[in-house]
């Protein structure tokens, strides 16, 4: 075995020791020249202190916000995109998480509202981030004194503490009807006359058509005048076309609502060639598909509103 003097091995040792300094002194040199940097570890870090620690590597910051599982964490980085020690080019972005804190909260008291009132706030609220967001299952319904969709109980229950998504359950109320309906008698009406008398009777219809005679008014209905009929029930009526010239459409305007626990106020409006809005239907519905004649200009447009949100609109052609 072959034994080097002290000498030779404090002299190999110089050399080795050398070399890595100089590697070292070449991969700086690199670094400065080349304008490239490494990312430095900002886990922990207050904001302010992590940007300005990027800032000091000529990187850029990107900055998000997320829920952490402690309350102590708020404000401070819990992560970071790339990792620390990645090698980047100097103007080149960073994403650092700062926590928002943990999610701490109690559940709002929604007794007493109507359903869709309170399922249209929680939407919009569902897009501010610092507000925890509640997720709606199936409400139920029981019969009661109070009006239909009113929220009798909730679960769980007002001032629950929570601390994530949290399920939100309704008990409402089915309404009561003190007055039954019966079918009148449509045939011999215009069909306008006609379909606003239904729509205001809540009562559910289908519409045929058929092209003889009597232009525009109701020629049969598939349920006798006086009959009494449940929420369920649906009634055909047949309208003989409507005469128009070139310039004006006949249609029926057809569309599938989304179904509602509670009765919702929907219209339909015009806009015509003029710019002008004009109303054409007014109407509460629970959802379901929903068939309305028109007559209107070519190339005016058919909206069709829940509330005051425009759900669809229809060029006519």
């Amino acid at each position: 075995m072959l034994i080097l003097p002290k000498t030779t091995i404090k002299a190999l040792l110089l050399v080795i020791f050398g070399s890595l300094i100089v590697s070292f002194a070449i991969f700086f040199m690199v670094l400065e020249n080349n304008e490239i940097t490494v990312v430095p570890n900002l886990y922990s870090l207050a904001i302010e202190d992590a940007v300005l620690e990027l800032q000091r590597k000529e990187l850029i910051p990107h900055i998000e916000f997320k829920f952490s599982s402690s309350a102590l964490d708020k404000g401070k980085v819990i992560d970071q995109g790339p990792k620390p020690g990645t090698v980047l080019r100097h103007g080149n972005k960073v994403i650092i998480f700062i926590s928002k804190g943990a999610i701490i909260n109690r559940v709002d008291s929604f007794i007493g509202k109507n359903i869709d009132d309170v399922i249209i706030n929680l939407k919009a609220n569902s897009f501010d981030n610092s507000k925890l967001l509640y997720h709606i299952v199936q409400p139920l319904e029981v019969e009661s004194e109070l009006p239909k969709g009113i929220i009798i109980s909730q679960n769980p229950s007002p001032g629950s503490q929570i601390s994530s998504l949290t399920d939100l359950q309704f008990l409402i109320s089915k309404g009561k009807d003190y007055l039954d309906k019966h079918v009148k008698n449509y045939v011999g009406i215009y069909y306008k006359d006609a379909i606003a008398s239904l729509l205001s009777d809540s009562i559910n219809f289908d519409i045929d058509l058929a092209n003889i005679g009597d232009f525009g008014n109701i020629i049969s209905q598939s349920i006798p005048p006086g009959t009494k009929i449940n929420e369920s029930d649906k009634i055909l009526i047949t309208i003989a076309k409507p005469k128009v010239d070139n310039k004006i459409v006949f249609g029926i305007l057809t569309y599938k609502l989304r179904q509602h626990p509670s009765y919702v106020d929907i219209s339909v409006r015009l806009k015509g060639l003029d710019g002008k809005n004009s109303l054409i239907y007014s109407f509460k519905s629970k959802g379901g598909l929903i068939k309305l004649p028109y007559e209107v200009d070519k190339g005016s447009m058919i909206e069709l509103y829940i509330y005051d949100k425009l759900i669809n609109q229809t060029v006519i052609n």
